[in-house]
């Protein structure tokens, strides 16, 4: 298995981590009951935690929209490299980083993860020209 694709399919599973910090943060504001439903008539939380969880999820969305498709492609081209490894695996440990991070509201190295994201993202993108 290529680098690409182990970082494809961890990226993945960070993706269910998300999910389960954010369920996981549900349940204490608004029970198990309410979540069980549709949750039509959930009032908005001011869960400093659940929002962070929210938002982090938003954020890594946003990201990995780019890098998945990115890391395939680099491997269906044949432009998989070393470059690209390292790309996906600092996208992938900075988006590893931003989750507890931003959680936790630590300052500014919120922002150095995503921008370290964004370098991984660039230099995947980078060797497809």
């Amino acid at each position: 298995m290529t680098v690409e694709t182990t970082v494809f399919l961890f990226t993945i599973g960070l993706g269910l981590v998300h999910i389960l910090v954010m369920a996981m943060c549900n349940i204490p504001v608004y029970g198990l009951m309410p979540l069980l439903g549709a949750r039509d008539n959930l009032p908005k939380s001011d869960n400093v935690f659940l929002n962070r969880a929210w938002r982090a999820n938003d954020n890594f969305k946003e990201t990995a929209i780019w890098a998945l498709p990115l890391l395939v492609l680099v491997q269906v081209t044949g432009d998989a490299n070393a470059t690209t490894a390292l790309g996906a695996w600092v996208y992938f440990w900075s988006r590893v980083a931003y989750l507890p991070i931003y959680f936790f509201g630590v300052h500014t190295l919120r922002t150095v993860a995503w921008f370290g994201g964004l370098i991984g993202i660039g230099m995947i993108a980078l060797q497809l020209f």
